[in-house]
């Protein structure tokens, strides 16, 4: 069985598929479309009569009747038509690939030689042969399938070797798709040879049967055009209305086809004050258009978070609004319009070079709801500059009370500038416009402030304001962990510093791993000498008079506590989910094992799940380098390495670990990334280890290839198999599965 992380590679900068392509065409017509109707706040007023005001959904309100014949062609109709011709198009399947049967020829080779081997192997029991031929890849067997390949005589299984690879070519010669593998395998036991003994059969049955897979295809591209080529020669639907027909009665709903009636008659058509709407609509469009372009070319993973994309946009829509709101002739109320509170948030959620771009987009919006004045546009801008110069990602509350009193001095600047240019010098003027200036400046680090805490407290963004504050030494719950579990508080340093140099070589977000992994153990805070960095050197040890499942449940549920503590202290989604997946779900392998000794090696009568984290599994790279991060510090300190081979030596066990108990099927790490990381963890764990040197002519110096196996310590564990098999039979099983 083969193993693989994931396929996917990093996006290019200005690479985009289709799919990506449309959310963002969708994302900013909603957009331009809302920008419209914002800034013309009176749309309703343009329609003439109540039937042009009429939607999908609303009731008519009179009896609507065609006031002459007319025929048009229906985009409804027509799409309908269109779908249902396309529809009508079945898939077509490419010629069968010879490759699959070779493929599948090469896996049964293998399934065969691991069979030989475990039928051959002396040191083995009946009921481990067992075991291990069940748990071969890709094919499942049952206990009795399993028990009749042990049991056919060596003649019989080399005449059923070669039995199996004949009806598995004879079966892979033929045309088999998907919806045809079930009835293909039905008819595996006709392929098979009249003078086979029926136990030998089965057998033959039995391993061909999982090794028989599809080899015919759809062949996606040509299916594609046949549809499209469907779609195309559908020829439009055209619907005709004769003179005085009705078109809906008083009280029906209308729907889209009454809509579409209604249009077609002119019924809904508006008076000529539509070109002011229209004109708003092309020129929001076209800075839309570079907004768009701009985030496509630089912020691409800005897009390709749906979370922020719907921030960006609101914030945007909500600035609108406030500058259409205060677009009035109360010169207070237009430069008291905190514009610069947006650049800050974006500066400080996102990046200050897209602050600025926002920034220039309202700038414009003001000017053009003030009617095109140049001084609301400059005004905007200024301020907009000098804050997005003088704030960043890790903004304090410091800086933006700061950022604040800059966006007020600039507002000043550019009030006075102006009226000097209009040498108009009128004191009240002046001390409404300066007034207004200053008021904006403090509103903007409020306003900043008051957004950073709906962005934090509504949404599932985590701002970074939120992870200084956490960062804190002094936030109570990192001090209490160091009061109560100094050991454990120790290794989230440690853990911390592997975490975020990893993260910063895979592009994760080093910030949010320096941070979980400050928090990913407080669990331990609530009974912190029931492990081991806790506990006192020469202390007792609290599980020796506790059953397995007992001290497994205390270990586990420090991932249970530190979820419950982290609620308490209102800890942001993504530190929780550090917290919940730092351990995946994997075993607390030391009890696992002592309560299968204590059952008699019987691991049937031990309820695995006991001793399992409840996980989930890493969700993202930041929580899956904790992981790692987690289990190599842990593992190291356990073990206290002797040179820098033997470090290698855990992290790459540790990695490896963790690769053949699935814990990262569901983020996307690559193998790629694996690599980078362990290089990170082994330059850290090198210098904070401080292994000795090994001098020529030493006694008892450890090779690389002497390196016992990482101890059973209560922080990490292994998968289950590999911790309790000797290591012979381990690297045996390893092989055929990465075969």
């Amino acid at each position: 069985m083969s193993f693989q992380l994931s396929r996917s590679t990093p996006r290019a900068t200005a690479q985009f598929s289709r799919r990506d392509t449309i959310k963002l065409l969708s994302i900013a017509l909603a957009f331009v479309l809302l920008s419209t109707a914002i800034l013309e706040l009176q749309l309703s007023q343009f329609f003439s009569s109540n039937i042009a005001q009429l939607g999908v959904g609303d009731i008519a309100p009179e009896d609507i009747i065609a006031p002459e014949k007319i025929t048009y062609e229906s985009a409804i109709g027509t799409e309908a038509a269109k779908d249902r011709a396309e529809n009508q198009v079945t898939d077509i399947y490419r010629r069968p690939d010879p490759a699959v049967a070779r493929t599948q020829q090469a896996i049964a080779d293998d399934v065969l030689a691991f069979l030989d081997a475990v039928r051959a192997d002396p040191n083995l029991s009946a009921t481990e042969k067992l075991d291990w031929i069940q748990k071969i890849q890709p094919i499942t067997f049952t206990r009795e399938e399993a028990a009749a390949i042990l049991n056919l005589s060596d003649t019989l299984w080399l005449d059923a070797k070669q039995e199996v690879r004949s009806v598995l070519d004879d079966a892979m010669r033929a045309e088999i798709r998907e919806s045809q593998l079930i009835s293909v395998r039905r008819r595996l036991d006709l392929l098979i040879s009249s003078d086979v003994p029926t136990i030998e059969a089965d057998v033959i049955a039995a391993i061909t049967e999982d090794l028989v897979q599809p080899n015919t295809f759809v062949d996606e591209d040509r299916t594609k055009q046949a549809r499209e080529d469907a779609r195309a020669a559908v020829a439009p639907v055209l619907r005709t209305l004769e003179k005085n027909e009705v078109v809906v009665r008083q009280g029906e709903r209308i729907n889209a086809e009454t809509i579409e009636a209604l249009q077609a008659m002119g019924l809904q058509q508006t008076d000529n004050q539509w070109l002011k709407i229209l004109t708003t609509f092309l020129w929001v469009l076209l800075f839309t258009a570079f907004l768009a372009f701009y985030l496509v070319k630089y912020h691409p993973p800005l897009l390709e978070n749906n979370q922020h994309v719907a921030v960006m946009v609101i914030l945007l829509l909500i600035f609108m609004v406030g500058a259409r709101i205060t677009a009035t002739d109360n010169l207070l109320l237009r430069y008291a319009m905190p514009m610069a509170a947006l650049t800050l948030v974006i500066a400080s959620l996102f990046d200050a070079q897209l602050a600025v771009v926002a920034t220039v987009f309202m700038g414009i919006i003001e000017a053009y709801v003030t009617g095109n004045s140049l001084e609301m546009f400059v005004y905007v801008l200024v301020a907009g500059f000098v804050v997005a110069l003088t704030i960043g990602r890790m903004a304090q509350v410091t800086s933006l009370l700061w950022a604040g009193v800059y966006a007020a001095l600039s507002n000043i600047a550019v009030i006075l500038m102006f009226r000097l240019v209009a040498n108009n010098f009128e004191l009240a003027d002046i001390v409404t416009r300066l007034g207004g200036g200053l008021l904006g400046g403090v509103l903007s680090a409020g306003v900043a402030l008051l957004l950073f805490f709906a962005v934090g407290g509504f949404t599932e963004v985590t701002t970074y304001l939120q992870l200084l504050e956490l960062s804190r030494p002094t936030h109570p719950l990192l001090t209490e962990l160091l009061r109560r579990a100094p050991g454990t508080y120790h290794h989230s340093l440690l853990v911390s510093n592997l975490a975020e140099q990893a993260a910063e070589r895979i592009g994760a977000n080093a910030f949010v791993c320096r941070v979980g992994a400050y928090y990913h153990d407080v669990g331990k805070i609530m009974r912190p000498y029931f492990f081991t960095e806790n506990s006192p050197p020469g202390g007792a040890n609290l599980h020796e008079p506790l059953e397995p499942e007992a001290s497994a449940k205390i270990i586990i549920s420090h991932v249970t506590d530190g979820l419950k503590l982290a609620k308490k202290y209102r800890l942001p989604r993504v530190i929780r989910a550090c917290i919940a997946e730092h351990h995946g779900s994997d075993l607390v392998g030391y009890f696992y094992f002592q309560a299968v000794k204590a059952a008699g090696d019987d691991e049937s009568k031990v309820d695995r799940a006991a001793f399992q984290y409840p996980g989930p599994k890493p969700q993202s790279k930041e929580t899956a380098v904790l992981m790692l991060a987690d289990a190599s510090e842990a593992t190291v300190r356990s073990v206290q390495p002797q040179s820098s081979a033997e470090i290698e030596e855990i992290v790459r066990r540790t990695i490896q670990n963790r690769i053949k108990s699935g814990q990262f099927d569901e983020c996307d790490l690559t193998m790629r990334d694996l690599e980078q990381i362990r290089e990170a963890f082994i330059e850290l764990l090198k210098g904070v280890s401080h292994p000795r040197i090994k001098y020529p002519g030493q006694e008892g110096q450890k090779t690389p290839a002497d390196v016992p196996p990482l101890p059973l310590a209560v922080q990490s564990s292994g998968p289950a198999l590999e911790q309790q098999t000797d290591p012979g039979a381990a690297k045996s099983r390893y092989t055929v599965q990465r075969e």
